[in-house]
């Protein structure tokens, strides 16, 4: 099997929530707005970052939601997020290009071995902030040239999709 360039994020979202200070304070309050406050953060980078954001939570009844470009995934009672994360990491990792955000060690490891690439939650805020760089960077640049063109704010990912669908076989 040849792996894709394509990437694709997978969060272990309650983790995440319980490691980021923004989110941590919410949840005291209101975990609902946490997750929504997670999935609307991670959104704002969908699809220019990641072809594909799956967001999973452990739950008592199973459900796949998509919420603004993001996939949100609640485990059945009997099925952990961890073992979701696992499952889909070994799926999709002969695919497509997978990263899996948490700071669980356990998880952490589980991914790497599966062939994702892990990023602890200070990593994964980091990877946002350079990313909001670029781009901001990008429009800039290109804005002052010539307005903003698709090409200058897709991942080169999405470029390549869309080529393929332009030009088939």
């Amino acid at each position: 099997m040849v792996a894709l360039i394509a990437p694709i994020l997978i969060v272990d979202g309650y983790n995440i929530i319980g490691a980021w200070d923004e989110l941590k304070k919410l949840k005291e309050t209101n975990m609902g707005s946490a997750r929504e406050q997670l999935i609307a953060t991670l959104s704002a980078y969908y699809p220019w970052c990641w072809k594909r954001i799956i967001i999973v939570f452990d739950g008592q009844r199973y459900a796949w939601e998509h919420v603004d470009g993001v996939e949100a995934v609640f485990t059945e009672g009997r099925e952990s997020a961890d073992t979701m994360i696992e499952k889909l990491a070994a799926g999709l990792s002969g695919f497509y290009q997978v990263e899996v955000a948490t700071s669980d060690s356990a998880e952490y490891r589980a991914a790497s071995n599966l062939g994702a690439r892990a990023l602890s939650a200070p990593a994964l805020q980091e990877r946002l902030a350079e990313e909001r760089c670029s781009y901001q960077r990008r429009l800039a640049d290109q804005s002052s040239r010539r307005g903003v063109m698709l090409n200058d704010i897709l991942h080169k990912s999405v470029l390549d999709n869309l080529e393929r669908l332009r030009h088939p076989k």
